[in-house]
């Protein structure tokens, strides 16, 4: 019996509770959110559409043809009034065509004390100063591919230090498993952000700075002991022990980015602007001269009775890490340790497809949201991005290819705790027919 099916008599059962359950019966202490859907995706191209496979945390994967899938979710949020407080999440989905363990995105458990938080395991998260609700995907970490387990301690979001100065601070540890091309790899991740400028939601403005940074070390045949993270989080080389290229340079294989961004806030509307650069070793430090970049603003509409919501504009270029611009060479999705990917997907931006030797790229994307009532509030948005290959595998002019990419995504609440939500998608390119897709999915809130 399949994982799927298995999953089927969850959601059979969990539709039957909200008849069982009194209407007025309270929700349980230690639940603060229950969801189950089901539903199909599908699209007869070569694989799926774009925005089908991207930004989903592996969930539905590139593979075209027809799927029906199962998710269930749970979870407690920590309650922000206690000094000390537990949380936990578990999000997991089951696909028709797949015989293997259910996809873990969520599988966690976490405390909070006062401003810090604690967390372990699986978890859907995302990162950076780009536009959290709109952006594609952050250039080095975005929620492509299957979540990572780690454990981390982060602030909760920005923290006081003094008036007018807030700071964002994370510091994780991962395990990437047998998947990758060095087997039993870590990985370690950090991100410092700054925020200045006063709280007040509509009147001011807010000026954000910060670096994000992630590391591949360790795993089989090479240094992964106390003093050897130290050097990774140091950025220090690695020694005697290490590979030719870890004693040269800093020990494991480093990537991030430098990051800006500047919020306009007014009592109707706020507008934010960001952009960050990449780094792979210190001469990608030197914002100055900036390499791979990711710039974007937003428009964010406060009045509750508007029809447009919230619209987004970003540009990606990743040709840079070719051109010497600095004066050395930079491979950032690639190194000793292998391609950025974890269980097949890539980890940074989803125009970067390293398996299809995608990864200098130019493109954009815009995306609209839109509000009419319960039945008809879509999401919009398009995707433009051309593919130049890889660093030492340039495709030429006459090869190179471009695609379109669209979304028209909408959730319909059909009843008390039910909705429906209905996406469709088409990609289209020059040297390839369209590519249509659709995802319909049936979802059942308990709280």
């Amino acid at each position: 019996m399949t994982t799927f099916a298995r999953l089927v008599p969850l959601l059979l059962f969990a539709s039957l509770m909200t008849f069982a359950r009194p209407a007025s019966a309270a929700r349980p202490a230690l639940i603060d959110s229950l969801e189950v859907s089901g539903g199909i995706a599908s699209s007869d191209g070569t694989r799926m559409p774009f925005w089908i496979r991207s930004g989903r945390d592996g969930r539905i994967g590139s593979e075209s043809g027809t799927v029906g899938f199962s998710r269930f979710r749970i979870l407690k949020r920590s309650d922000e009034e206690k000094v000390f407080d537990w949380n936990y999440g578990f999000d997991l989905t089951a696909h028709s065509r797949s015989s293997s363990d259910l996809l873990w995105t969520d599988a966690y458990v976490g405390a909070t004390w006062k401003e810090l938080r604690l967390t372990l395991g699986r978890k859907s998260e995302s990162f950076g100063l780009a536009d959290s609700l709109l952006t594609a995907g952050h250039e080095v970490y975005s929620r492509n591919a299957p979540t990572i387990p780690k454990i981390a301690i982060s602030t909760n979001g920005y923290i006081d230090l003094v008036d007018g100065l807030a700071v964002n601070a994370y510091l994780a540890h991962g395990w990437m498993g047998e998947a990758e091309q060095v087997k039993n790899l870590y990985l370690h991740q950090k991100f410092l952000y700054f925020r200045i400028g006063g709280t007040n939601p509509d009147a001011g403005t807010n000026i954000y700075a910060g670096l994000h940074h992630l590391t591949w070390w360790g795993g089989e045949g090479n240094p992964s002991g106390l003093k050897d993270y130290a050097k990774v989080f140091l950025g220090k080389s690695g020694g005697t022990s290490a590979s030719w290229s870890d004693q040269a340079n800093a020990l494991g294989d480093h990537r991030g980015t430098i990051e800006f961004a500047i919020k306009f806030k007014e009592d109707w509307h706020d507008w934010y602007f960001y952009a960050m650069s990449m780094f792979e070793d210190s001469s990608g430090l030197r914002f100055w001269r900036p390499g791979d970049y990711l710039i974007g603003g937003s428009w964010i509409n406060k009045y509750p009775d508007s029809r447009l919501v919230r619209a987004n504009i970003e540009f990606l270029d990743t040709r840079f890490d070719t051109a010497g611009h600095t004066g050395e060479f930079d491979n950032y999705f690639r190194g000793q340790y292998g391609a950025w990917v974890h269980e097949g997907y890539s980890i940074g931006h989803p125009f970067i497809d390293i398996s299809r030797n995608q990864q200098l790229v130019k493109g954009m994307n815009a995306s609209l949201l839109w509000r009419f009532n319960t039945v008809f509030n879509p999401l919009t948005r398009v995707a433009y991005f051309r593919n130049y290959g890889s660093y030492g595998s340039e495709i030429p002019e006459n090869l190179r290819s471009s695609t379109v990419a669209l979304e028209l995504a909408n959730t319909s609440t059909v009843a008390p705790g039910w909705s429906l939500t209905q996406e469709f998608y088409l990609d289209a390119a020059k040297s390839t027919k369209p590519n249509p897709g659709f995802i319909l999915s049936l979802t059942k809130s308990f709280f």
